[in-house]
């Protein structure tokens, strides 16, 4: 899970390359290359093509060996590569491996057979684990202070910064940051900081009192709230 829907305003089902290898987990905000698919909405590309970031991914493009689940508690929670997810033998001897998520048979791949993904924009809010931790200088960290503007971070970030469960592997261009890149595009406003989401499922990691949502439970992991404004 990377994206929770709180309210949403509009969701376009737009074209995307399934076959594409730049992934792109539900919650990434996103564009449209110069063929009309979606791409990630790179905060340093943009500048360059003038492209705008218009709207925020809800689905899953992943070249099949990629889980985006975080794990709750886990260092290695926006580690997509090794999450400690289960790993199933898909073909002869082995040789094919898929790490399992809720679309098993999509092998990851929310768009494989529609051609098509979901893209909510105009508004809305959400909760996202699709944001920075670690600023462009790889040594300040985010704030995200409620009521301020975010950005889509720029692909250029140093990779392997991050704190406490939100180590990230590779520099991945579309998260949510509070820095302004070289591309300014207002894309949204923090409504809460980062904060352990819970699951519903009995535990201690939430406190009833953290979320409208919450409740003594386990937690999802770390989720950013967002209100779009594109």
């Amino acid at each position: 899970m990377a994206i929770i829907e709180v309210f949403v305003v509009a969701a376009s089902d737009l074209p995307i390359d399934p076959g594409n290898t730049t992934d792109i987990p539900q919650g990434l905000l996103v564009t449209l290359d110069s063929t009309g698919a979606v791409t990630p909405a790179d905060g340093a590309n943009n500048a360059t093509t003038g492209a705008q970031c218009i709207g925020i991914a809800g689905d899953t493009r992943s070249s099949g060996t990629t889980s985006f689940t975080p794990e709750s508690n886990s260092a290695l929670s926006r580690n997509p590569k090794t999450s400690l997810v289960g790993s199933l033998v898909m073909g002869a001897l082995g040789a094919a491996r898929r790490y399992t998520q809720n679309h098993v048979a999509d092998q990851y791949n929310e768009v494989l057979a529609s051609g098509r993904m979901t893209v909510y924009h105009s508004g809305g809010e959400f909760w996202t684990d699709q944001y920075e931790v670690v600023k462009s200088n790889n040594t300040s960290v985010c704030t995200y202070t409620p009521a301020t503007y975010l950005y889509a971070s720029a692909s250029t970030e140093t990779a392997g910064q991050g704190a406490g469960n939100q180590d990230d592997i590779i520099a991945r261009g579309g998260r949510f940051s509070d820095e302004a890149p070289t591309n300014t595009q207002k894309v949204g406003v923090t409504l809460h900081t980062p904060t352990a989401y819970p699951s519903g499922v009995p535990g201690t990691d939430t406190a009833f009192n953290t979320l409208p949502e919450g409740g003594n439970s386990l937690s999802f992991g770390q989720f950013l709230k967002v209100k779009l404004t594109v």
